[in-house]
């Protein structure tokens, strides 16, 4: 047995079933944190790779429920592969070694496999929440294609398909890049420094989008940009 698989027991002796994710403790309150979790095909993950909250549109698109999957490793369940067979979701999975080192994801395309055994064609996104040191929880969200395997569209094409969302106001082209950076984890600062411009212009853009979005601060910003497609 090797040293990552002794930790992954180990990790798997000391859990306690039940313990889902509560998305208002990362400043979501429960309304607008309720709908997410209702509409959307959501799940999150801890630094152990296990499930820890299955959001209704998640059973609907996978056909899982919660109970059957809380506690269980996302590997074990989403089993995402490229649609030419070789696997994405994995043990030490790319998207976990980044969240271990604070990073974020591109989002990125996997073949599912629904409980119903057909094929499911994903297109996922992903946010990381840092909790104490050395734990983190992963929220992926993902979109259905129904037939063929979903393609990333060209950079010149992301701004026109933010465009159709439904938004009350469009975002405009540098509103997006600092949407983009904030979805990869950016600090204020760090915002900043990527589009050399100010801190007090980066804060704007920030109350900017948030108010065009309808949403309260920046992790719920992050999260509704995902979900409408903006990331």
């Amino acid at each position: 047995m090797t040293k990552k698989e002794r930790a992954t027991e180990a990790a798997d002796a000391a859990f306690q079933p039940g313990t889902d994710l509560q998305l208002a403790a990362f400043g979501l309150d429960s309304d607008w944190a309720g709908r997410i979790l209702a509409g959307d095909a959501l799940f999150v993950t801890d630094e152990q790779q296990r499930i820890r909250a299955w959001s209704a549109g998640a059973q609907r698109v996978l056909g899982y429920s919660a109970d059957e999957v809380l506690g269980r490793r996302c590997y074990e369940v989403v089993m995402g592969r490229h649609p030419e067979g070789h696997p994405v979701c994995s043990l030490d999975c790319h998207v976990t070694r980044n969240a271990g080192h604070g990073r974020g994801t591109a989002a990125y395309e996997v073949m599912s496999t629904g409980r119903d055994g057909a094929a499911r064609y994903l297109s996922t996104s992903v946010l990381v929440l840092e909790e104490k040191r050395g734990t983190f929880r992963v929220i992926h969200l993902m979109h259905e294609s129904a037939e063929t395997p979903p393609t990333r569209p060209l950079p010149e094409q992301e701004a026109v398909a933010g465009e159709g969302v439904g938004l009350a106001e469009t975002l405009t082209r540098r509103e997006l890049e600092v949407l983009r950076l904030f979805a990869r984890g950016e600090s204020l600062e760090g915002v900043a420094a990527a589009l050399s411009i100010r801190v007090l212009t980066a804060r704007n853009h920030a109350s900017n989008i948030q108010h065009k979005l309808g949403v309260a601060n920046r992790l719920q910003m992050v999260l509704e940009g995902l979900r409408r497609g903006l990331v």
